[in-house]
């Protein structure tokens, strides 16, 4: 009689935890791996620097995140895609998905573009070396996700929160490895220039072309670190830096024009 006793015992123990076994939820890369195409691989883009092929987070506020999944569809050729599973009564499924035309992605990442308190998804791809990289941002809208404004070109991208709200500087390369920068925030219905965010921003601008001038005196360092200066109203400084140019190239298009603009 105690013999068949441990015999149920154990044989409850075992069925139990097969049954738990069976309930236990899959991992995201398991919930991912359902919705991949065949011939697809998950793709962890390059920035930012902590970033996953599968991002989890709770848009719609439900306590269930969300998992938003960056891959390449391998059907005769690579197609770049990013898509959103959703749990909806018990199941998941995909609510959106987007594709690229770039050959990789550059970046992935959320972050609270309106200031809402509901973080927008960015998502950028890579187009080419000279070509740069063209970033799109999404919000979420009624279960899904909708584009929030036209694509953003960019060579190098930096995320600025303050005040709960996230800035993007834009850094666009026209001449070597020389950039103008923009510091953006969005207004509710577009992207412009917020003059007081780059003011603060600009000490690292600065820094990056010290630095760069002082490995070698370029007119393009000069015309960039003086477009840094006029967009942060340090007008004397940018004056300065336009001569140090012109010294250099003194017929130079941009810095005579750049010249002008200030002097008007």
């Amino acid at each position: 009689m105690e013999m068949i006793r441990l015999i149920i015992i154990l044989l409850t123990a075992f069925i139990c935890s097969t049954v738990h076994a069976a309930e236990k939820p899959k991992d995201p890369a398991g919930i991912a791996e359902e919705f991949l195409p065949a011939n697809s691989e998950l793709v962890k883009a390059e920035e930012p620097a902590d970033t996953k092929a599968i991002l989890r987070y709770d848009f719609d506020k439900d306590g269930q995140d969300e998992l938003v999944v960056t891959f390449n569809e391998k059907n005769g050729t690579d197609q770049l895609k990013a898509m959103v599973l959703k749990m909806e009564s018990g199941q998941w499924k995909k609510v959106w998905e987007a594709a690229g035309e770039g050959f990789d992605i550059h970046y992935s990442g959320l972050t609270d573009i309106d200031g809402d308190g509901v973080k927008e998804y960015l998502l950028g791809w890579m187009i080419g070396a000279s070509a740069g990289n063209e970033l799109e941002i999404f919000q979420w809208q009624n279960s899904t996700l909708h584009k929030l404004n036209d694509s953003i070109p960019y060579h190098k991208l930096e995320t600025i929160t303050q005040r709960k709200q996230t800035y993007l500087s834009v850094w666009q390369q026209f001449c070597c490895d020389a950039y103008t920068v923009e510091v953006l925030e969005w207004d509710g219905n577009k992207f412009a220039q917020d003059d007081k965010i780059y003011s603060m921003y600009y000490p690292k601008i600065k820094a990056f072309y010290e630095e760069k001038i002082a490995k070698m005196n370029a007119w393009y360092y000069w015309y960039a670190l003086a477009d840094a200066q006029v967009k942060a109203n340090l007008l004397q400084e940018a004056g300065l830096s336009i001569e140090k140019g012109l010294e250099m190239d003194p017929g130079n298009r941009r810095l005579l024009e750049l010249k002008e603009k200030l002097e008007k």
